[in-house]
């Protein structure tokens, strides 16, 4: 078979993209793949693709776009075609989180300190959690949940940051929104810097705190006010301030189910299954919380997110790596115990889809065992 050598400009909807040949990026090509439509060539060339190989004996005779929803992703095959290897992607998303912490602990301090906030360092590293995001969502979220952070206040800013960033992503949202989102969520609680007797406190304490804080500093989009100002808000009218549904903003919902979620599975609560936080957002749909968003974002981080330790029906213990959207049960992961026998095993990594014999029987809290996660990356 012959392939043919195109350019980023030259590439149309409805070609089978084989292989990426040139590039200024290290986009890795998971399998081949059509390119549905112009959203996905202009993602490709803002990651830095230059020249691809196609099948032209594989064109789709009908080229015509998908129309989105405003509640239902986007989809096509053409994401998963042009998801980075875990393991290309996970020092990368290190180094994005480790930026991402440094710039939120300078944050947290000039907030305390009553001083303005250097918004341009937060934008910065909003594109780099929304470029993390979009070349694989899995490996942020698994680095997310496995970090141990020591300060409360920062450890639930980043890791609503990262949820955003994900979610957002997943409903293929525009590319400036998505760090806009990812920003609302890195900034949301800085009132409780300032004033640490709002940590506990109700969240809606803190609103007018953290809006305060924010007004210092220039440049802070309008939208990001709204969300923030809007994030304790429940479509039933019950909470602060005292607006419905309709009078809610998309984004101050899905900040509202990143705070809710990242509160839910906090270490201080110790350990919380991943599937009874997901049935606590549930019964809070759809009085406080929006159902339809709740559950794309619920489909977005899966049954069991990247990050959870699970027990396989044959005792071996496993590290979630990576969400299977088709069957959200069999994600990928990497085995590396045996909690029969009590022993370590070789590591390897296991696509459950492909071996219906092995299943997941439950989460596990691997400190139980005197283990910690993080040695099994």
């Amino acid at each position: 078979m012959s392939y043919q050598r195109v350019t980023i400009d030259q590439l149309q909807p409805g070609s089978y993209v084989v292989q990426v040949l040139e590039q200024t990026g290290d986009l890795a090509i998971k399998h081949a793949g059509w390119v549905r439509s112009t959203e996905t060539i202009r993602r490709l060339r803002e990651q830095g693709v230059l020249v691809v190989a196609i099948d032209p004996a594989r064109q789709l005779s009908s080229t015509a776009e998908p129309v989105s929803t405003p509640t239902e992703p986007a989809t096509s095959a053409e994401p998963a075609a042009f998801r980075a290897l875990f393991a290309d992607e996970q020092p990368k998303a290190a180094r994005v989180i480790e930026q991402t912490q440094a710039i939120q602990k300078q944050v947290l301090q000039a907030a305390a300190h009553n001083e303005a906030i250097d918004l341009s360092l937060v934008h910065e590293v909003s594109a780099g959690l929304s470029d993390a995001v979009s070349r694989n969502p899995d490996v942020l979220l698994c680095l997310g949940r496995i970090a141990e952070q020591s300060d409360q206040l920062l450890r639930h800013s980043l890791n609503c940051a990262i949820y955003m960033a994900a979610f957002a992503r997943f409903l293929n949202l525009p590319k400036h929104k998505i760090q806009a989102l990812i920003t609302a969520a890195l900034l949301h609680d800085v009132g409780k810097a300032q004033n640490p007797q709002l940590l506990h406190a109700e969240d809606a304490a803190a609103i007018s705190t953290s809006l305060a804080v924010l007004q210092r500093s220039a440049a802070l989009a309008g939208d990001i006010s709204l969300w923030i100002s809007q994030h304790c808000a429940c479509p039933d009218g019950s909470g602060q301030p005292p607006i419905r549904d309709h009078q809610l903003d998309n984004g101050s919902k899905m900040l509202a189910i990143v705070n809710q979620y990242e509160q839910l599975s906090a270490p201080e609560h110790g350990y919380v299954n991943p599937i009874v936080v997901a049935r606590q957002l549930l019964a809070l749909a759809p009085a406080k919380l929006d159902g339809d968003l709740l559950q794309l974002f619920i489909k977005c981080i899966g049954v069991y997110p990247p990050g959870t330790v699970v027990k396989l029906s044959t005792g071996r213990l496993a590290l979630v790596l990576e969400n299977n959207s088709k069957k959200p049960t069999a994600p990928k992961v990497k085995v590396f115990y045996h909690s029969v026998h009590q022993h370590h095993i070789p590591p390897k990594v296991v696509d459950l889809a492909r071996f219906p014999d092995e299943q997941i029987e439950a989460c596990v809290d691997l400190r139980k065992l005197g283990l910690d996660v993080r040695n099994y990356l």
